[in-house]
């Protein structure tokens, strides 16, 4: 067990310790600015790093070691203290009393007596460390239930004392990572009590170690610990990669130095914007698709690895693709049914991916995003991980087949025969269709509408082949456009949108 030695070191300057600098994207380099600074920190140090949502943590050292937590067990206190909120057992507006017995000589801020809610002795406890507040909220919850909650969370590793002065508050690195872990994915007790916790330690006052090289304004929430040769900060981080669970526990080394240390472990991880465990490029449609409401089609994707790892065929370090598919509010409509399975590749190497997607009932515009993911089908985009959209149009069913002739060439206010080849489609049924041609002149500079308009064509028999004739009448204006025309019976299309580039010139 670490921690419990007097510091016997001689006073050392940490001239080794790597400044915050923007690190190259790669975990490899992190692990190496970081391996620098422990071997020239003059003590012991328990570190864990982190990506909540990554599968395995970014570096660690020593993280299996027990170490004596100082105040880092008033995380463990405040996991039960919410665990109970959330149940119903206590409110935060609860009395708690400071007693005699929960005072300290160091680091207690009431005197006995004093009657706290719920909710500031909490406050107190994680923003201010004050002991008092801490060991009184230690009486009333009960270290056995305390322990009992780590232990239903999946943390094993971490201890609170039993009975106060006869043993230690112990924890690895690993476990109050795993703690944070939980709390950064707002898995720690529930939701709600994830983001009230995280609140409590984003509001922490003591900020002299992990925020103390961060620029200002990066939020952190976190908890410190200190005790006669232990120096700890543990939280969590947000840096402009995503969260970064960090836990630093320092033993046998001068406070400063103890500081100074950690402080270099904040401004390291936060600067340092890693590379994905995988990335891809994908070659997805520039232009609208037109699919029918209730299919199903399939869309072949070029994907390249464009990641410096390469992809295995299957196991560990395989990945999958996954989509999902949004309307024009943003709302999501569907998902991939299942991740897709793609090919070992290496990187820079490319393979044609076929993509099923699910089109709603409903007509309208969607976008549909593309993105990766590992072998447990855990999205990478999170982890920075590009990914790639495309639009789709719903629409019914087309009922005809038609191609209209326009003259390139169209005379301003004067009116152009438009001949529309048609043959109606199974479709169309058993029932007549009135049919219009509905137009819209676009500006090639700005792509925005300028003119519109509908014009009817006739009728549409079941069966039937024939042409359309029809005038358009060019509007009021001059130069070269671009036509978008499409079918329609009512407002509801019957072909798919058709595009021709015009110019617009003087009357005849």
């Amino acid at each position: 067990m670490r921690g419990s030695a007097v510091v016997l070191a001689v006073a050392l300057a940490l001239t080794g310790l790597i400044p915050g600098a923007p690190a190259a994207a790669s975990t490899a380099e992190l692990v190496q600015h970081l391996d620098q600074l422990v071997g020239s920190f003059p003590g012991g140090a328990g570190l864990w790093i982190a990506d909540p949502n990554a599968s395995k943590p970014l570096y660690s050292h020593d993280a299996d070691e027990p170490i004596i937590t100082a105040s880092l067990y008033k995380l463990a206190v405040l996991a039960e203290a919410e665990r109970r909120v959330d149940a119903g057992q206590l409110h935060y507006s609860d009395i708690i009393t400071i007693e005699n017995e929960d005072i300290t000589e160091d680091g207690s801020f009431e005197v006995a007596g004093t009657e706290l809610t719920l909710d500031q002795a909490l406050e107190a406890m994680v923003t201010i460390s004050d002991n008092g507040a801490a060991l009184a909220l230690w009486h009333v919850l009960g270290a056995d239930n305390i322990n009992a909650t780590l232990r239903n969370v999946g943390i094993n590793d971490f201890h609170v004392f039993v009975a106060y002065g006869e043993d230690d508050n112990i924890a690895t690195p690993r476990a109050i990572g795993t703690l944070l872990t939980l709390l950064a994915k707002r898995q720690l007790i529930s939701a709600a009590a994830s983001d009230r916790m995280l609140a409590r330690l984003e509001r922490q006052q003591i900020n002299d170690r992990l925020p103390a090289e961060l620029p200002e304004g990066v939020v952190v929430a976190h908890k410190t610990g200190n005790l006669p040769g232990l120096t700890h900060d543990a939280g969590i981080i947000y840096t402009p990669s995503g969260p970064r669970v960090v836990v630093a526990m320092t033993w046998d080394a001068y406070e400063a130095d103890a500081y100074a240390f950690i402080a270099n472990v904040g401004s390291i991880v936060y600067s340092t914007i890693l590379e994905p465990p995988a990335n891809a490029r994908y070659e997805v449609p520039r232009t609208t698709l037109s699919v029918d409401v209730g299919s199903s089609p399939r869309i072949t994707i070029p994907i390249t690895n464009a990641g410096s790892d390469a992809w295995n065929g299957s196991g560990v370090g395989s990945y999958r693709l996954i989509w999902e598919m949004r309307d024009s509010k943003n709302t999501l409509v569907a998902t991939s049914p299942a991740p897709i399975a793609l090919p070992g590749l290496g990187p820079g190497k490319s393979a044609n991916v076929g993509v099923m997607i699910e089109v709603p009932q409903t007509p309208g515009d969607y976008k549909v995003t593309l993105g990766l993911a590992d072998a447990n089908g855990n999205g990478l985009a999170k982890l920075g991980a590009t990914t790639a959209s495309f639009q789709v149009r719903a629409h019914q069913p087309y009922i005809v087949n038609a191609a209209t002739g326009v003259p390139s060439i169209l005379h301003r206010g004067e009116a152009s025969l438009l001949v529309t080849n048609y043959t109606a489609l199974p479709t169309a049924g058993t029932t007549s269709h009135a049919l219009t041609l509905t137009w819209r002149l676009i500006d090639t500079k700005t792509s925005r509408s300028v003119a519109q308009g509908t014009i009817p064509l006739g009728a549409l028999e079941p069966g039937a082949t024939g042409n359309f004739f029809a005038p358009l009448v060019a509007p009021a204006v001059l130069g070269s456009y671009r036509l978008a025309y499409e079918v329609r019976e009512k407002n509801i299309a019957a072909t798919e949108t058709f595009t021709t580039n015009v110019t617009i010139v003087g009357p005849r």
